[in-house]
């Protein structure tokens, strides 16, 4: 009975990333601008409006973002991969189902499950662009610091309070009927 177990378990854990991660990883992404936007990755058309969830083949380099918008000045970033944890779980445990998940790509895993792309407007007046870089550091501190927010940290909504010129409650009100980072984000800036 041990000798089942003892082959059993190394079968059942070999491939460990393929079989818990899969071969894609959905990623989430949303903007500043809702509707004709067009945003690629690594050159293929995945969006024409935000938010979108699409599921990304995983590969071993980074994944360019692409997104255009008419009147908005083109957007390019990196979603940058690492190899995903269930990899050297494989790695300690067996070793044998490595092989599968090198193959399939499984082993990466993208290091950004939501991706908030902001967009600049073209031929923006001073005050446009005055307000442009406002709300970038309002969105900005919302996507880094929501988990502190979502919680009530006092100091974390002091200063998003001096950064927007909201009222403590006018804040608490936001955050609590915000449900992700990029809804916080858009809120506060009243996209």
């Amino acid at each position: 009975m041990n000798r089942k177990i003892f082959f059993t378990i190394p079968l059942v854990l070999s491939a460990c990333s393929t079989i818990f991660n899969g071969s894609s990883q959905t990623i989430t992404f949303d903007s500043n601008v809702k509707e004709g936007i067009q945003i690629y990755a690594d050159g293929a058309i995945v969006c024409n409006k935000t938010p979108c969830v699409v599921d990304i083949d995983r590969h071993s380099g980074p994944m360019t973002i692409i997104a255009k918008a008419k009147g908005y000045d083109d957007v390019i970033m990196q979603n940058k991969t690492k190899i995903a944890p269930a990899f050297w779980g494989n790695i300690l445990l067996y070793g044998m189902g490595s092989t599968t998940d090198f193959a399939t790509n499984a082993m990466w895993k993208y290091s950004q499950d939501g991706i908030y792309i902001n967009m600049e407007k073209k031929n923006k007046t001073v005050a446009e662009a005055k307000q442009f870089k406002q709300d970038s550091a309002i969105r900005h501190f919302a996507l880094y610091s929501y988990g502190e927010l979502k919680i009530g940290n006092p100091e974390y909504i002091t200063a998003l309070k001096e950064l927007t010129g909201k009222s403590k409650q006018e804040l608490t009100t936001i955050i609590a009927n915000s449900s992700t980072e990029a809804e916080l984000a858009n809120n506060l800036t009243n996209i």
